[in-house]
């Protein structure tokens, strides 16, 4: 199985373009990466690839992509989306599909689908272009298939977290109703590797721990390091609260759950561009090198 990192900033990518933070600042003069807003790819074959969200950035982020149409022909080898929440950084890539050929096929949960549709009406407008195949994420292990019926090479299940109502939504909601998040957990049939993907996360819960400690990659919600970000990177704290209530930060939060687990692969994403682990150099970075756990960039690819 491959998992190829195609953004792995939190919403606004860094630089953020409104935002002259010490990481957007940096990121401009190219001290450190420049990044776009996170979405993940999964494949079997290199050929067939399935997504984990679609960002806003996800046209630049596929023309990136090593898999390219064929001369004289239009086609994609996107074969699917996995929703994870319906924030508009997971989920505005999805209209820019309008241009393919068949229908695009979304898995996420029934309240998810309910949040983009009564929100943002995604269904009927791109029922006028390509159409919209739903299918409901499973709660147990999976086929996942590919637009044409064959066989992905890969089985799923989703795992219900804590969530918000994404921002956009709120005010057609009934007060104190909430809409989960997903996990989503991959392996291919005849291995026992799995593959967590967890770009939002409010709390540990036990569900996830435990997964998290079958994992053998983890792919993690690091939007912020600590309720300091904002005023440390030098910007008025505007946003921090939002923050917290629906990002869990890596400080006081996962760090530790992370550095305990026994998975190859550890790799933060999703991250915020106030976030001081954007810097090689800072000493919040150097905490995660010294328990061995990565800094998604665009374009890193991991075989598991």
């Amino acid at each position: 199985m491959v998992v190829r990192v195609l953004g792995s900033a939190a919403g606004g990518g860094v630089p953020q373009w409104n935002c002259g933070c010490r990481q957007c600042a940096a990121a401009r003069t190219r001290t450190i990466e420049k990044r776009t807003q996170c979405s993940i790819a999964v494949s079997v074959d290199r050929a067939r690839w399935i997504l984990v969200n679609a960002s806003p950035d996800l046209r630049s982020q596929l023309l990136c992509f090593p898999v390219q149409p064929c001369d004289g022909r239009r086609e994609t080898p996107i074969e699917a989306v996995l929703l994870t929440d319906a924030d508009l950084d997971h989920v505005l890539g999805l209209f820019l599909l309008r241009e393919d050929n068949l229908e695009v096929m979304i898995h996420t949960s029934k309240a998810i689908r309910k949040s983009i549709e009564d929100g943002l009406g995604l269904t009927e407008i791109l029922g006028s272009y390509c159409g919209v195949q739903w299918v409901e994420a499973p709660h147990e292990f999976s086929r996942l298939f590919c637009r044409d019926g064959a066989d992905s090479g890969l089985e799923y299940k989703a795992i219900e977290i804590d969530g918000q109502c994404p921002k956009y939504q709120r005010k057609m909601t009934p007060s104190g109703q909430t809409c989960p998040r997903l996990v989503y957990v991959f392996r291919e049939p005849d291995k026992d590797r799995h593959v967590l993907i967890a770009p939002g996360v409010v709390n540990m819960e036990t569900q996830l721990l435990t997964e998290l400690s079958e994992a053998h990659a983890v792919f993690f919600d690091g939007t912020c390091w600590s309720r300091d970000d904002f005023k440390k990177s030098g910007i008025a704290d505007v946003l921090g609260p939002e923050l917290w209530q629906s990002h869990l930060p890596i400080s006081d939060g996962s760090l530790r759950a992370l550095a305990e687990i026994r998975a190859k692969h550890r790799v933060y994403l999703h991250i915020n561009n106030t976030n001081p682990i954007l810097r090689r150099d800072s000493p919040e970075r150097k905490q995660l090198d010294e328990s061995g756990i990565g800094v998604a960039t665009d374009g890193m690819e991991f075989e598991v």
